[in-house]
C-alpha cells in the first residue's frame, strides 16, 4: 500500500510518498517540495488570506502529482504555521473548503513524539535528548532507556529568528548577537530538558543542512550522521565568519536555506551547549516517517 504524506511547515511543506512493506518497514517513492515560507504570511498572530491561498495553491498542485500516479489520498499534517496562529480553525477551514483537503494540526508535545519515533527508524537512539529545529518552532525531549520525557516545544524557529533580527540575507555581527541573546534569553523560560547528556539526535532540515555542511568543511564521508561537540563548534565558527568560505559551503549544501542557516545555527548551538555533552547524532527521517508509522500505517494493522 503507497502512503501519501504532506508535512505543513514554516518554511517549506513537502510531499513524500512511502510504500509500506510487507516486512512493516517503508521505503521512500516520491519527494517533492515548494519553499512556502509561511512565517512571512503571519501578521498579529494570524495567517493571511494570501497565505491561506498559498497553502491551498500548493496543495492542490501536490494532489495533481499523486493522480498522476493513481494516488487519491493525501495526509495532510501542519506544525508551527498552522498551530502557532489565533486563527487556525479559520485556516484548516478554509484550506478544507477551497483544496478538499483536511490538515491533521500536531501539538508541539506531538510533533516532537513523531520525530522522535521517525528518527529512530534509522538510528539507534533510546539515551539521550531529542531536538527538531523547524522554520516555526523548536521540538525537544529526553529519552530514557528508549521511554520518552519531558517533551515539549517553543515557538522559535530558524524562519521566523530570521525574519525578527535579520535586515539582509546574512545577519550582521550586531543581529547575529542579537540573536543570540534573544534566544538565550527565551530559552530560560521554555520547558526544555533541563540536564545534559552524552547524546543528541537531531531531526528536520536545519540539522540536515548544518550536516551537509559540516561534512564537506571537515572532509568527512557524504553519509557520515555523527559530529563530535567540537565539530560542532569549528563548523559554527565558520558560518558565524560569513566569509567566502561559509557562503560558498551554503550556496553549495543548502542553497534554499541561505537566509535561515545561520539563524538555525544559532539555535543548534544554544541547545548543544545546554544539552549536549560527547556527541550529535542526526538522522534522515524525522517527523513525516512517525506521522506515516503512528498513524497511518499502525491504522492498518490488525
Amino acid at each position: 500500500m503507497n502512503y501519501a504524506v504532506v508535512d505543513l511547515g514554516s518554511n517549506t511543506v513537502r510531499l513524500s510518498v512511502y510504500k509500506a512493506l510487507e516486512n512493516g518497514s517503508f521505503k521512500l517513492l516520491l519527494t517533492q517540495k515548494e519553499t512556502a515560507g509561511l512565517v512571512g504570511y503571519i501578521s498579529d498572530g494570524s495567517m493571511s488570506k494570501e497565505g491561506i491561498c498559498k497553502i491551498c495553491s500548493i496543495l492542490s498542485g501536490f494532489k495533481e502529482i499523486l493522480g498522476l500516479f493513481g494516488i487519491n489520498e493525501m495526509n495532510v499534517f501542519a506544525t508551527a504555521p498552522l498551530r502557532n496562529i489565533s486563527n487556525t480553525d479559520e485556516a484548516v477551514e478554509a484550506v478544507n473548503r477551497k483544496a478538499s483537503v483536511h490538515v491533521d494540526v500536531l501539538s508541539g508535545k506531538e510533533e516532537a513524539e513523531l520525530g522522535y519515533y521517525g528518527a529512530v527508524t534509522k538510528v539507534d537512539f533510546s539515551n539521550g535528548v531529542f531536538f527538531d529545529i523547524g522554520g516555526g518552532s523548536t521540538e525537544t525531549l529526553s529519552v530514557m532507556g528508549g521511554i520518552l520525557h519531558k517533551a515539549g516545544s517553543f515557538p522559535i524557529g530558524s524562519l521566523n529568528l530570521f525574519e525578527k533580527f535579520t535586515s539582509g540575507l546574512w545577519p550582521t555581527d550586531q543581529e547575529l548577537s542579537s540573536m543570540t541573546g534573544y534566544l538565550e534569553s527565551a530559552m530560560e523560560k521554555e520547558d526544555i530538558p533541563l540536564y545534559s547528556s552524552k547524546r543528541m539526535c537531531g531531526i528536520g532540515g536545519t540539522a540536515r543542512a548544518f550536516l551537509k555542511i559540516a561534512n564537506a568543511y571537515l572532509q568527512k564521508p557524504p553519509k557520515n550522521r555523527v559530529l563530535t561537540i567540537e565539530d560542532f563548534a569549528c563548523v559554527r565558527d565558520m558560518l558565524y565568519k560569513r566569509d567566502q568560505t561559509a557562503k560558498k559551503l551554503i550556496l553549495q549544501k543548502c542553497p534554499d536555506r541561505v537566509h535561515t542557516i545561520i539563524p538555525g545555527t544559532v539555535i543548534m548551538s544554544a541547545l548543544v551547549s545546554r544539552l549536549c555533552q560527547n556527541e550529535i547524532l542526526i538522522s534522515s527521517n524525522g517527523v513525516r516517517e512517525g506521522y506515516l508509522c503512528k498513524k497511518l500505517m499502525s491504522r492498518n494493522t490488525i
